[in-house]
């Protein structure tokens, strides 16, 4: 399988960062910001280490890397401190991280082989979601967030997700866990649930799904017996970047560019650089 070896180039940022990453995870962050501030390629590694598993394609983390430097530096750019969202990367890390993280060279090679990219919409920042499987078509940002600050996230085929193991799953829950009526009132193009009414009362279907800990509001539900049975497609929110579907593209022969405009199609590739200078000329 290709794209499953990496030089040993790719080595050399983990030898030069492991004493710090070490001190991070065993003496907190505080402790290491004593000696160093990283600047964000340097602890990007760590954080798209956090968010996409390190069997995926090298192409397919490396949209992932983009991802992740976009909304670091757009929260940056919000008056956020690299120091803050450090301390809240920090929480994310449990006791197997050291051993998930430091064999994964695939997270160094990705970030360095991307430096300085990230997504924008004329010349801005903007978030760039991602979800692990779709329900087939990921989500429009317009329709989700009833806003046209959003538009740029449009909804694009990723038909591939069908494919996946997690593209359909059944959760059962209790009748006494559940309200007495549960209605399905209004559903997006993508399938996902808006709005449900529970004994009346209106509920936001991305709210309830995460509530009972659903793997997606793309789903029908039936009583069956003393249970209320829940059939999910696709895993996460459905809006943006499909981390499977990034993955069969990336098998299939395509890089992280062409990934990215698959799921973005409204968004550009940029230079972070040229996009501070857009910040600071604006200001």
């Amino acid at each position: 399988m290709k794209n499953r070896r990496y030089p040993l180039i790719s080595a050399i940022p983990v030898i030069l960062l492991i004493p710090y990453l070490v001190t991070i995870i065993f003496n907190g962050l505080d402790t290491a910001l004593v000696n160093r501030l990283p600047d964000v390629e340097t602890c990007l590694p760590a954080v798209v280490s956090l968010q996409i598993a390190q069997d995926k394609e090298l192409e397919a983390v490396k949209a992932q890397a983009v991802i992740a430097r976009t909304n670091l530096y757009r929260r940056i750019l919000g008056d956020e401190t690299l120091y803050d969202i450090l301390r809240e990367v920090r929480q994310t890390m449990d006791s197997t991280y050291i051993r998930r993280f430091f064999p994964a060279q695939v997270y160094f090679r990705a970030v360095s082989e991307t430096k300085d990219q990230v997504l924008a919409w004329q010349g801005e920042l903007k978030l760039v979601p991602y979800h692990e499987v779709s329900g087939g078509v990921t989500r429009d940002g317009k329709e989700v967030f009833h806003s046209e600050e959003y538009a740029y996230l449009k909804s694009v085929d990723s038909s591939m997700d069908k494919k996946s193991p997690d593209y359909l799953g059944s959760s059962y829950i209790k009748a006494q866990q559940m309200p007495q009526s549960l209605v399905i009132e209004t559903r997006d193009q993508a399938g996902y649930v808006m709005e449900l009414s529970a004994d009346g009362s209106p509920l936001e279907g991305e709210a309830f799904r995460q509530g009972m800990g659903l793997a997606s509001s793309n789903f029908t539900v039936q009583k069956v017996g003393e249970q209320f049975r829940f059939l999910c497609k696709g895993k996460g929110h459905g809006l943006g970047f499909s981390q499977y579907g990034g993955n069969e593209l990336a098998k299939a022969g395509s890089g992280s560019r062409e990934i990215l405009e698959t799921y973005f199609p409204e968004m550009e590739l940029e230079d972070i650089n040229s996009i501070e200078f857009f910040f600071k000329k604006s200001e």
